[in-house]
């Protein structure tokens, strides 16, 4: 640690010349201070831990479920139901009016 300055010096010795003494100690204040405060009632941290670990096996339910897909519309489906049962069927693949249909409407 570097040395103080001289003019630092002579600011620590008025100062130390100069300070004031703490008032003294009033017996009991402390005890009279933490007797003046609320109390908190015994229910309170139970009922708030209790409602903190419904919240956490909410929040782990909804963040342990696989991520949903997103709604596959009427039409859409509609041409995966027919172009699967042509395949199954053995309808001529040369039949695309049922694609085309479908993209030009998209």
């Amino acid at each position: 640690m570097k040395p103080f300055p001289e003019d630092d010096e002579d600011l620590t010795q008025f100062l130390q010349r100069h300070r004031s003494s703490p008032p003294p100690a009033v017996p009991g204040l402390e005890d009279r201070i933490i007797q003046s405060l609320p109390r908190r009632s015994s229910v309170s941290r139970p009922l708030i831990l209790f409602a903190a670990g419904i919240a956490a096996c909410f929040i782990g339910v909804i963040l342990a479920q696989p991520a949903r897909s997103p709604s596959v519309d009427a039409e859409a489906l509609e041409f995966m139901e027919s172009n699967w049962s042509g395949v199954i069927e053995g309808a001529s693949t040369n039949d695309m009016t049922d694609y085309l249909a479908f993209v030009e409407n998209n």
